[in-house]
């Protein structure tokens, strides 16, 4: 076989091999320096003082870290900050603080939780603070603009679904604005006609034919 056949085939098996481990099964990262130098993990990746890449998968350890990617499932344990761009699909994450910029399903458990959108996440937080829809609050203080439940010292909220539980409770659609203990949300009443015979009646001008008329 000629030298320029050997490096052909060689060539092709590299093509050919290079999506297979496009997906690192471990990362180990530090500011500037990854290795291996792979956007997609699945498997584990651990960062010290910082680590970054597109997708996790599987288990994330930081130590006095910023462990940053953009797609997360699994388990994060991180001494530092645990920050999600986009979508955290489930799976959970402790840290110190989680900086969520996405939607987020599963676990949040950090001294101060800054989310976007943990619609389906059960947040557990000092600190919980949330610029949309939130699932299950439980902690110190928690604040969104939405929310299933909430339950801590103080909960805050424009729209509550089911209850709050804590020792002052507001909510724009609670039963009341603010309330000790407890707030739920108030049910509005639709509004019936005094007449129900009369509702969607259409008026007639005077002088026009009906059906009625002989």
């Amino acid at each position: 076989m000629s030298r320029s056949s050997c490096t052909t085939i060689a060539l092709a098996l590299v093509l050919c091999a290079g999506p297979a481990f496009a997906q690192a099964k471990f990362q180990f990262a530090v500011p500037n320096f990854r290795a291996p130098d792979s956007p997609d993990v699945s498997g584990m990746r651990l960062s010290l003082l910082w680590g970054e890449n597109q997708s996790q998968r599987g288990f994330d350890a930081g130590l006095l870290s910023l462990s940053e990617t953009s797609t997360f499932s699994g388990m994060g344990l991180i001494l530092g900050v645990s920050k999600i761009d986009v979508q955290m699909s489930d799976g959970a994450v402790f840290s110190l603080v989680n900086w969520h910029k996405g939607r987020d399903a599963g676990f949040n458990g950090a001294f101060l939780n800054l989310l976007h959108e943990p619609s389906g996440a059960f947040n557990l937080g000092f600190v919980t603070v949330s610029d949309g829809s939130s699932g299950v609050d439980f902690g110190g203080f928690n604040m969104s603009n939405r929310s299933k439940a909430q339950i801590g010292f103080l909960n805050v909220t424009d729209e509550i679904e089911t209850f709050q539980f804590g020792f002052l409770n507001i909510a724009k659609n609670g039963f009341l604005p603010i309330f000790p203990v407890f707030n739920f949300p108030r049910h509005t009443r639709a509004t019936t006609s005094p007449h129900p015979g009369k509702q969607g009646s259409a008026r007639v001008a005077p002088g026009a034919a009906t059906d009625a008329d002989p």
